[in-house]
């Protein structure tokens, strides 16, 4: 099962897989990195994001059939 972790910074800073990102080209590594629709998307999103983001990021990855983890350790 592949994993992709997906990181919100407090400053609206985006990474896939520690690849920096905007908010637009989310979708399509998302897509990219999970091609056989059995993946797993970590999602470590700042506590200030507004919500919306956090969803928005879910859906993408639940369209792509992967299961979608929050992560509850806060990240640097």
């Amino acid at each position: 099962m592949q994993e992709v972790t997906v990181t919100v910074t407090k400053d609206l800073r985006f990474s896939v897989n520690d690849k920096v990102v905007t908010r637009e080209e989310i979708k399509g590594e998302l897509t990219s990195l999970l091609q056989d629709k059995k993946g797993q998307v970590v999602l470590h999103i700042d506590k200030s994001v507004p919500v919306e983001y956090l969803v928005e990021i879910g859906g993408i990855a639940a369209s792509l059939e992967a299961n979608v983890s929050i992560a509850t350790v806060p990240f640097k």
